[in-house]
């Protein structure tokens, strides 16, 4: 009887408490619960591009798998991998050093999609006729350490298996996951069939020496490349480095001796590091955006346009439409842009036409750093080329910049830019290494460059110029004194332009970009990118993209058996639709729980 006289209160108690646990629960991040995250799972990006582990080259090599290659076999201490037919497969997670040579093999990753590998590179030569050296097929991440003081050499060849281009492979190194290089060893890629570096997931540089020799790019990834503390040298006969999503760099050093476009991205984050880009067409391509009127569109009868109706078009029938991947995917990036925050950049083009220095379809904003871009005086060569005629932007508030290329479309600076910028017009034109030179009133030398290539037009600020300053501008044996009325400006023979945008005439007054046609510059064709039509090799037995049954005697270990793989927690905060679905699942029983407890106490209630 008393817990009948008592059942309304045990209700209205139970009640409270159960919506004093769900409270707590929605909001247990907030009240200090760590929330454990996989930082190096797929999809989670760290705010600076990194991972613990991507930083993390001295791994413990004594619980480590070891194996030494040998010719066409290999000898095998630990656990997780074994040799078969040339090659070395790797099946588990956890740790492995690898030295040696193989002469027609790959080491081929196929372990559990939660698995986490290690390998060390310790003086390693590996060469693949017919298919990637460096083969992932499945793992969730691979860490590829380059030892210190080592030399590694990966290399393959001209055509590649029927099973391997199935599976889409192209590159030297080729992964279906994401793929961290570290290390403060040497790796040398040299590829005859297609790319250096190709990831089907991000790619992410955080130590060594990397040399690339391929026909087409250097490194072509569908996610993101993150380069910090590397020193990479790329020849290409394609993009020096492609992305589909993003390409940044925090730090090291970037040479692109030899390429068509160097940096190519939707988005394209450069914040420190010293990059030289010598390029054939543009020099940093961010690419995004959709095609059409008020896009920008890759393509079409070898020509490029540029302005009128809000639109451009560019590029020769051999490249592809921009807001597409080379693939033919649509590419659904909402952000198109350059951002330039920091570092040393060289951009330089002797001979291209109808190319950019720095091209975006969007915006290029930059903050700081040193900038140079030279293209030589022919065709419509940008140095700077932005998507102002479908809403962009180019602004200016640190750094330093001397931009050079040809007046017939150069393009200045935004009015509302931080700091003050100068296009000047020489339609005249410099002739290559004419020394260009800036002065303040007092004689100070502000900028100074000898300009490698031929120019007509460029394009010059740094923090030292003020409204209402006047300066010098020294072309040569060529001086005139120009006084900055406003931000952006243009000066010098600026009335002959026809350029692309809007921009200030030195007086305020602002001339509208005309539709100007531009003759095309074709891509390389296959065969000039060296491609050849491709044919499986005879006697072909065993090729990545399939795995072959174990040998007797060969073991195989579950993913984590033969090291620790722990992984690194980082705290995160979630919004209700972040929390995935085992998560809402609880949540769901949680409050139909409580549901059915207010049920019971009404029935019992009416019922008593």
């Amino acid at each position: 009887m008393s817990t009948h006289r008592h059942i309304d209160i045990i209700c209205i108690v139970i009640t409270v408490i159960a919506l004093l646990v769900t409270a707590l629960f929605m909001n247990s991040e907030k009240l200090g619960v760590t929330k454990i995250v996989d930082e190096d799972a797929e999809g989670y990006v760290t705010a600076d591009g990194f991972t613990a582990n991507d930083l993390r080259d001295d791994w413990d090599t004594s619980v480590a798998t070891v194996i030494t290659l040998k010719g066409d076999d290999a000898s095998i201490s630990g656990k997780g991998a074994y040799a078969y037919n040339g090659s070395v497969y790797i099946t588990g997670a956890g740790y492995y050093v690898i030295s040696g040579e193989l002469t027609d093999g790959s080491i081929y990753v196929d372990a559990y999609d939660s698995s986490k590998v290690w390998i060390l590179l310790d003086g390693v030569t590996i060469n693949r006729s017919d298919s990637a050296a460096i083969y992932v097929n499945q793992a969730e991440k691979v860490f590829l350490t380059l030892a210190e003081g080592s030399v590694n050499s990966l290399s393959s060849g001209k055509t590649y298996s029927d099973e391997a281009i199935e599976d889409g492979a192209g590159g030297v190194i080729y992964t279906h996951d994401d793929l961290t290089v570290n290390g403060s060893g040497t790796l040398n890629i040299t590829g005859e069939y297609k790319h250096g570096i190709e990831s089907n997931d991000s790619l992410v540089i955080t130590g060594g020496t990397v040399t690339v020799t391929s026909p087409e790019d250097g490194f072509h990834v569908n996610d993101e490349i993150n380069i910090t503390d590397a020193g990479i040298t790329i020849h290409a006969g394609d993009d020096g480095i492609h992305s589909d999503t993003s390409f940044m760099m925090a730090s090291g050093a970037l040479y692109i001796d030899e390429c068509y476009e160097g940096i190519e991205a939707p988005t394209i984050d450069i914040r420190d590091g010293d990059i030289e880009i010598y390029s054939e067409d543009d020099g940093m391509n961010a690419n995004g955006g959709s095609g059409g009127f008020g896009g920008g569109m890759h393509g079409g009868f070898g020509g490029e346009m540029q302005g009128g109706f809000g639109g451009s078009m560019q590029g020769g029938s051999g490249d592809s439409m921009q807001g597409s991947t080379e693939d033919g995917d649509t590419n659904d990036t909402d952000e198109t842009w350059i951002h330039i925050s920091g570092g040393n950049i060289y951009i330089c083009n002797d001979s291209g036409r109808d190319a950019d220095g720095l091209d975006s379809n969007g915006d290029i904003i930059i903050s700081g750093g040193t900038i140079r871009v030279s293209l030589v005086n022919t065709g419509s060569n940008n140095a700077i080329d932005y998507g102002s005629e479908s809403g962009g932007v180019c602004e200016i508030s640190g750094g330093t910049v001397i931009a050079c290329g040809s007046y017939s479309m150069a393009e200045a600076f935004d009015s509302t830019s931080d700091q003050c910028a100068i296009l000047y017009i020489y339609s005249e034109g410099a002739n290559d290494k004419t020394e260009l030179k800036l002065l303040d009133e007092d004689g100070n030398i502000l900028l100074e460059w000898e300009v490698p290539c031929s120019f007509s037009a460029v394009s010059l600020s740094c923090p030292e110029l003020k409204v209402g300053g006047t300066y010098t501008i020294v072309i040569g044996d060529k001086e005139e004194e120009v006084t900055i009325q406003e931000t952006s400006a243009s000066y010098g023979d600026a009335s002959s332009g026809g350029f692309g945008g809007n921009h200030s005439m030195g007086g305020g007054m602002m001339k509208q970009g005309n539709f100007a046609g531009k003759g095309g510059r074709m891509r390389p064709s296959d065969s000039e990118a060296g491609s050849d039509k491709l044919q499986m090799p005879e006697g072909t037995e065993i090729t990545p993209g399939a795995m072959p049954e174990m040998p007797e005697g060969a073991e195989m270990t579950p993913a984590g058996d033969n090291a620790d793989t722990e992984s690194d927690s980082v705290s995160s905060s979630k919004s209700i639709a972040d929390y995935d679905a085992k998560t809402l699942g609880l949540m769901a029983v949680s409050i139909v729980v409580l549901a059915a407890g207010l049920g019971f106490a009404v029935v019992f209630k009416r019922r008593r």
